[in-house]
Parts: structure tokens; C-alpha cells; sequence
């Protein structure tokens, strides 16, 4: 069982998105292997990261893929950090990283993604220096164009009150119980709401900032000003190993799109099953 205790300072949160789109024609992605012709692939890729630390940190980056061409079976997805990132650990597709080079494969489990359809992965990475985004997104070995997108983060205007008006309270986020057990080889998970209805749509990202590396979380989670007190679940997997010690880990939640600091800590703590009790 791998044991990171390495602290990250929470400073300055940022987001960052990017959206690729571009028109793959003939990329070479066969749509079956009774059909000879070749797909015309056609992507729309959504990027957006959630940082923390000052000088070097952790970030969760969130990624949703539109096909916007024929239907595909199979797909790589590849990049390149601008900068020092390096990752750690990702879900629905199968990531490595090579230099500054990312490949995320389609997962055995994942079937052919038909026109207009989507779908989504993810992962959480270190930096030192700077996090900007990855910019050369490519399906497939075909690269994409790439266009920036503002930051989805909403402003905010200072407003002068009266002094005798109350200060609402602030949005925050809401997670139940806030330390959880989870068996090894199996789940757990967390509930989480927001404090009142947002503005707008509102990302929760969750990294794993201290203990042991075995157990990990699941995907951002998206909350609206429809669905904002509706309960989600953050999903914590504990690893199977082969020692005979009870890890556990501190969990970071945050959303970049709530003002001031947002972070809320939890922790998870792994039950082994090779320990005799």
C-alpha cells in the first residue's frame, strides 16, 4: 500500500478551459470490422482544471469529449503539458504519461460513442512553477484547433450597503459525514449538496491531499441552480493490496466557482481485510 504524505499549500485557485474542436475527416477509426469505410471524425473537447498550492501543487482537471462526426469505435485522446505537470492518477480511460505527453485510451469497458454523443474522464496531477492548459488536443493521432474560452468563474462586482443590512451568508459547499470507512477492493462515498442556490453552475473537484495513495475519489461532481440541494455522491475506492495496515487519507473538496476559500477537508480511511480482528 502506497502511503503520500505530501501536504499541499492551498493558495490561488484557478480554472482553466479550452475547447477543441476540429474535423478529423478520414482519421482512420473504423466503425466496425464488417464496414471497410473509415469514419469521418469530427471532436468538441472541454478542458478545465481546479488548482491549489502557491510555487507547486495538486490540480483535478475534468475533461468532456462531443462527438460531433460519425459514430467510432475506439479512441485515443492525447496532449501535452505546457509546463512541469505531472500525472498522478485518472478515471474512465486508461492514462499514461511519457515525458510531457499524455495518452488516455478508451477503456475495455467503453462501447462505440455514437454521433452527437458524449463522453467524459479525468484526472488529478501535480505542479510546480505554473499549470497552464494543455492546448494541442488530437483524436485519434489527428490534431484538433483549439480555441480558449473565458473563465467560466462568475465576477464579481463590490457592492457599498448600509451597514445595518445583514451580509447573507456565504455559499459553500456541504459534505456528509465528513470521515468515512472504506473496505479494501470496495467503495464508500460522501454526500454533497451546496449551502443555498448558486448564481450558476457550480464544479466540485476533489484531490486526494495527504495519506495513503490506495484510496482515491471519483469525478468532479456539477451542481446548478436547479439540482443544487439535491444530494451527489463523491466515491472513495480503496485499492486491494497485500499488507495488513488500515490506511487512510485526507480528501481536499473545492469549487473555483464559489468566492472566497471553498475548501472543505474529509477523510477516508481504508478497512484491510487481510488483518485478523
Amino acid at each position: 500500500m502506497g502511503h503520500g504524505t505530501k501536504l499541499l499549500r492551498r493558495g490561488p485557485r484557478t480554472t482553466v478551459a479550452a475547447v477543441a474542436v476540429g474535423a478529423l475527416a478520414t482519421a482512420g477509426v473504423t466503425l466496425g470490422p464488417a464496414t471497410a469505410a473509415r469514419a469521418a471524425v469530427s471532436c468538441e473537447v472541454t478542458y478545465t482544471g481546479y488548482q491549489w498550492g502557491s510555487g507547486s501543487g495538486g490540480f483535478t482537471a475534468s475533461i468532456a469529449v462531443k462527438n460531433t462526426g460519425d459514430p467510432v469505435t475506439g479512441w485515443t485522446l492525447t496532449f501535452t503539458f505546457p509546463g512541469s505537470q505531472r500525472l498522478t492518477q485518472g478515471w474512465s480511460a486508461q492514462w499514461t504519461q511519457t515525458g510531457a505527453r499524455v495518452t488516455a485510451t478508451s477503456p475495455a469497458w467503453g462501447g462505440p460513442v455514437g454521433a452527437g454523443s458524449s463522453f467524459f474522464l479525468g484526472f488529478n496531477g501535480t505542479w510546480t512553477g505554473s499549470n497552464p492548459p494543455p492546448t494541442d488536443f488530437a483524436i485519434n493521432g489527428v490534431p484538433c484547433t483549439v480555441n480558449q474560452v473565458p473563465d467560466p468563474s462568475p465576477s464579481v462586482t463590490p457592492v457599498t450597503t448600509p451597514s445595518a443590512t445583514p451580509t447573507p451568508p456565504p455559499l459553500r459547499i456541504v459534505i456528509s459525514p465528513k470521515s468515512i470507512v472504506v473496505p479494501e477492493g470496495g467503495t464508500a462515498g460522501v454526500q454533497v449538496t451546496l449551502s443555498q442556490r448558486p448564481p450558476g453552475n457550480v464544479i466540485v473537484g476533489t484531490g486526494r491531499v495527504a495519506g495513503d495513495t490506495d484510496l482515491t475519489a471519483s469525478a468532479p461532481l456539477t451542481f446548478t441552480p436547479e439540482n443544487w440541494d439535491v444530494p451527489q455522491t463523491i466515491t472513495v475506492t480503496a485499492a486491494q493490496d497485500g499488507d495488513t495496515t488500515d490506511g487512510s487519507a485526507t480528501f481536499d473538496s473545492r469549487s473555483s466557482q464559489i468566492t472566497g476559500s471553498s475548501a472543505v477537508l474529509w477523510t477516508a480511511v481504508e478497512r484491510d481485510d487481510d488483518i485478523v480482528r
